[in-house]
């Protein structure tokens, strides 16, 4: 490898460092799979949750800065959805792995 091929491995590495970071609470990881299909208000989001407002702005708060999330106010209202394309590439394959079609039982990732 050239250096400058080290260097940009070293940078891409960091940027999926950070990214894995965000997704490794399970909180956040819920909001995300939550608003991967569809964009959620604040009180949906906290309604599936069942976490306080404080937490959830919190969690909100680390995926705002991790530029994960994109907001669209309404009144009074704020919108999320997911704005990360490498995010919903690697929900939809933790949804693949994860959580099975309906009607059927288990994960396909669990290993017995």
């Amino acid at each position: 490898m050239t250096t400058a091929e080290i260097r940009e491995l070293e940078a891409s590495a960091a940027e999926a460092s950070q990214l894995l970071g965000a997704l490794a609470n399970e909180r956040r990881l819920l909001i995300l799979c939550h608003i991967a299909g569809e964009e959620m208000s604040v009180g949906e989001i906290q309604s599936l949750l069942g976490i306080g407002q404080s937490a959830l702005s919190q969690h909100l708060a680390v995926l705002r800065e991790q530029g994960l999330v994109a907001t669209r106010r309404v009144s009074q209202t704020i919108y999320y959805r997911l704005a990360s394309p490498e995010a919903q590439r690697i929900i939809e394959t933790l949804a693949d792995i994860y959580c099975p079609p309906a009607g059927k039982a288990g994960r396909k990732g669990k290993r017995t």
